[in-house]
């Protein structure tokens, strides 16, 4: 299934954020390396760079999840598609977590820390309004303070006896 334009604008700039902070955190390291608080070797690298191609991975599964979900008439298998999608997901962020801690081959902070990064994108378009969620379709709602109230609310209360009040 090829990606919508929509999909493959909002995976680049995943890629982009997702890069970036991969970016930030080998400065970080090595900063923290120059004054002997962490090391910086290729463990470093390899798990910020595999970390954040699972968590590109992640977030392209969730793009192709939801345009073949729209696509979906019945609603059970909707429901049913999406959630097993998110299982899949969890279970592969899951497993790579696993690989992390289990092998010699990946600095642990470096290969779990990407995992969060598309979320630190989305927080950052979120602030900046390069990113909005859509509103619903119809009537716009608005406050007028121009308007003045036509009569007075009457309210009924209740007493603790079950007799009404106006």
């Amino acid at each position: 299934m090829k990606l919508q334009p929509e999909s493959r604008k909002e995976m680049k700039r995943m890629t982009a954020g997702v890069s970036l902070c991969t970016a930030i955190m080998f400065v970080l390291f090595a900063a923290l390396h120059m004054v002997n608080l962490a090391p910086f070797d290729s463990r470093v690298i390899l798990g910020g760079l595999c970390g954040g191609a699972v968590a590109l991975l992640n977030f392209l599964g969730i793009c192709l999840m939801t345009q073949k979900a729209v696509a979906e008439q019945d609603e059970k298998r909707r429901r049913a598609r999406i959630q097993l999608s998110y299982n899949r997901r969890m279970l592969m962020q899951v497993a790579w977590i696993g690989v992390v801690l289990l092998t010699p081959w990946f600095q642990m902070v470096a290969g779990i820390l990407p995992l969060a990064f598309p979320r630190l994108t989305i927080y950052y378009l979120q602030i900046t309004g390069q990113f909005r969620k859509d509103t619903p379709k119809g009537e716009d709602v608005s406050v007028d303070e121009s308007v003045e109230p036509v009569g007075e609310l009457v309210v009924e209360h209740e007493d603790e006896g079950g007799e009404s009040k106006t």
